[in-house]
């Protein structure tokens, strides 16, 4: 069919903000409408975005492939409120996130190549996402193992904005946090484990757990060293129901 439809509801567990060591556990829809396969708009795979792929080459074997695929999607902001470390240093409003990919799978390996580009003011940076998979069936086509690795580079805006403090800022925290300039760098590296089962054909299940751990000024941001963990884990599961 050319259309395809997901529906389901999860639950999300995560960090406060990007290098707390407080977790909480939050509802996840799930909610995805496919065409063709090219055009996909939902929250199935990550925030809510819209994705287009402009244009896929198949290899010698019927899993290679080459796609590439352009997105906008939205990313949430970050409140001042939501912890005591982020006291007096403002909130950060989400918005848009433009995306390009490049995604090349060869049989059960697979490897991603994007860059994205936060528009909204508060949060405006570019990050370079670099990820390798390797999936497999266990016992039958309805079971499927995922391992991945990741990278993540972010330009001086994007690491200044999230994990900076200015002036005005030091001066409005009551945890007394010393100005900081965080540059242009490797902000982390992660590592995930995903399973996904197929309870019948419409029907599946996904539970996955994963590590990132923040480098470099990232790890180093008084929000983080001072404040919080620069080893961050996350969690999920969720079932839904295709059609």
């Amino acid at each position: 069919d050319d259309w395809t439809f997901t529906l389901g509801a999860g639950v999300a567990y995560s960090s406060d903000y990007e290098g707390s060591n407080d977790y909480d556990i939050k509802p996840l829809p799930l909610v995805e409408v496919s065409w063709r396969d090219v055009v996909k708009i939902g929250s199935l795979s990550g925030p809510p975005s819209v994705s287009f792929k402009f244009l896929e080459v198949q290899g010698p074997k019927p899993k290679d492939r080459l796609k590439f695929t352009a997105s906008l999607g939205y990313v949430g902001g970050r409140d001042q409120d939501d912890n005591d470390a982020l006291l007096g240093l403002g909130d950060i409003d989400g918005g848009a996130t433009a995306k390009l990919a490049v995604d090349y799978q060869a049989q059960d390996f697979g490897m991603a190549l994007s860059i994205g580009h936060d528009l909204a003011s508060d949060r405006e940076g570019t990050t370079l996402n670099t990820s390798v998979r390797y999936g497999f069936d266990l016992g039958s086509a309805r079971t499927r193992l995922t391992l991945g690795a990741s990278s993540t580079w972010a330009d001086g805006n994007y690491m200044e904005n999230i994990f900076g403090i200015t002036s005005t800022q030091a001066g409005r925290s009551n945890l007394g946090y010393r100005v900081y300039e965080a540059e242009a760098g490797i902000k982390d590296v992660g590592a995930s484990l995903s399973l996904r089962h197929f309870l019948t054909r419409n029907v599946g299940i996904t539970t996955r757990l994963g590590y990132t751990q923040l480098l470099g000024d990232a790890a180093d941001s008084p929000i983080v060293s001072g404040q919080g963990d620069a080893g961050q884990f996350s969690g999920l599961f969720a079932i839904s129901y295709r059609w």
